[in-house]
């Protein structure tokens, strides 16, 4: 059966090249860019709010470019951005009383790297509001905790405590920026090259996991209370680990010892971690007795959930962003099978490396090409 290309509802250009999108609210689409500035070596960036037509309502410039972006699932408001130069920023996404944007409003700017190193992926833990894990070009993985002050979480508090806390100024190409230096609690097992991605096990036995990937081809298992290496194996991808989806309350319920996984190597996989040994902790580079495999043309670099996943235990569908190859809506099976059931290629000439699925549409970027663009989702 002929896999049908989905329509393009609205498209623009950012004005750098996109790095990483999220929709928030169904209303807006906020956007991260990357721009690197070949004969200095700068990279500088910024976040665009657009509205569901793409239509640009703000910018906010960076002085250091945008890699990931992130909304907390305890307070929608507050979002988090990973930056190039080693700094994480936390933003508010201040509404009026009809809930429509009105502006960004900075709350924090977290130094967790030397300015070096770029900060690939961050991550806010599903299940402690003040907890955020980053990954990096070192190959590390950092635990940070928020500061709060109030057993509540929300944008105010959090504005409150940095406002208390010691800033510290540092030069960024030429001027000088204030940041807040962060204690973070470094995983004991490092990548041999960029960390690019990591995630939180939430179901029951694997709540207390933290998975990361590679450039060295390897997924690692951490043990989040202590920071110690579980397990490590680069013998199941053949290429860089750039994508991880654990089991959730609402994405394969029925199946919490099972992860799915994204490479450079174009597979999409499915790896049982009971099967890796007797038990979920075997080692390292024990083979997976039991996995699934679909090449899906491109580089398998991240993952959106549907939200329609949720009002279904059985749905269990993704948005995969597949790099040179466009993005794809993909179905995991009861059996572990890979089912692609729609995709988007036209328009995205250069990389696809963002994408998000609100209840009302597909959003995903590509990066040299600038293209941002908003398609139907698959019926």
């Amino acid at each position: 059966m002929s896999i049908l290309e989905s329509s393009v509802n609205f498209l623009t250009h950012a004005e750098r090249p996109p790095c990483c999108l999220r929709i928030f609210r169904d209303q807006y689409v906020l956007i991260g860019t990357y721009d690197l500035d070949k004969p200095s070596g700068a990279r500088t960036g910024s976040l665009e709010i657009r509205d569901a037509e793409l239509i640009l309502l703000e910018k906010y410039d960076t002085y250091s470019a945008v890699l990931d972006l992130k909304i907390s699932p305890f307070d929608d408001t507050v979002i988090a951005s990973a930056h190039s130069m080693g700094n994480l920023q936390i933003w508010q996404v201040c509404l009026n009383e009809n809930g429509s944007f009105v502006k960004l409003r900075e709350l924090a700017n977290l130094q967790i790297f030397d300015t070096d190193v770029l900060i690939t992926s961050l991550h806010f833990s599903p299940s402690n509001p003040h907890c955020l894990l980053v990954t990096a070009t070192t190959g590390e993985t950092r635990v940070i905790d928020i500061e709060h002050g109030s057993t509540s979480f929300s944008a105010t508090q959090i504005a409150r405590q940095y406002e208390k806390v010691e800033h510290q100024h540092i030069q960024v190409q030429g001027k000088s920026t204030s940041t807040v230096a962060v204690p973070s609690r470094p995983l004991q097992h490092e990548h041999s090259l960029e960390c690019w991605t990591a995630e939180f096990g939430t179901l029951s036995p694997i709540e207390n996991v933290i998975f990361t990937g590679g450039d060295d081809s390897t997924i690692a298992a951490h043990d989040m209370r202590t920071g110690d290496s579980i397990w490590s194996n680069s013998r199941i991808h053949e290429a860089g680990v750039v994508a991880i989806k654990s089991s959730t309350e609402t994405f394969r319920n029925s199946k919490p010892t099972s992860i799915i996984t994204g490479s450079y190597d174009d597979h999409i996989r499915m790896i049982d971690l009971r099967m890796l040994g007797n038990s979920i902790y075997p080692g390292n580079n024990v083979p997976a007795a039991n996995s699934t495999t679909l090449n899906l043309g491109g580089g398998v670099w991240r993952f959106a959930e549907s939200p329609a996943n949720a009002k279904s235990n059985s749905l269990d569908k993704l948005l995969v962003c597949c790099m040179y190859d466009g993005a794809k809506v993909v179905t995991v099976g009861a059996d572990d099978e890979f089912v692609v059931d729609s995709y988007i290629k036209k328009n995205h000439d250069s990389m696809c490396y963002g994408g998000d699925w609100s209840s009302g549409f597909i959003a995903t970027c590509s990066f040299y090409d600038k293209v941002v663009q908003i398609w139907e989702e698959p019926q």
